[in-house]
């Protein structure tokens, strides 16, 4: 009969965490578009207003390998709900991946990879 109840204890616990943190989720980047000489990247922000380091790292690839072709860092605050970001950077047709990054203080908290094509 103990187990029975420490069963059913675990699975509200269980119900109850998700139920909790169901709703949370963080930081993340939108839609990254580029076009007549802007990258124009999109960050979505579920919270409040946060300080943060706005990284993006673009890579030409072909033949087997990648080239470092910008390195863009800003401090930015990320406002709530969905903000537009806009780097000017002059890309040559081709395929590129872009690593994008937002650091709060030293801690990464996102990070994504994304394919382009120019």
């Amino acid at each position: 009969m103990a187990s029975k109840g420490i069963a059913a204890f675990s699975a509200i616990v269980c119900l109850c965490t998700l139920v909790w943190v169901g709703g949370c989720t963080g930081i993340g980047f939108g839609e990254v578009t580029y076009s007549e000489g802007q990258l124009l990247v999109m960050v979505d922000n579920p919270s409040e207003p946060v300080e943060a380091t706005l990284q993006v790292t673009i890579f030409r690839t072909g033949d087997f390998k990648q080239t470092e072709v910008a390195n863009i860092v800003e401090g930015e605050t990320i406002q709530t709900g969905q903000t537009s970001y806009t780097f000017p950077v002059d890309l040559e047709p081709g395929v590129y991946k872009l690593y994008l990054y937002i650091t709060k203080g030293n801690a990464r908290t996102v990070s994504v990879i994304r394919d382009i094509r120019v």
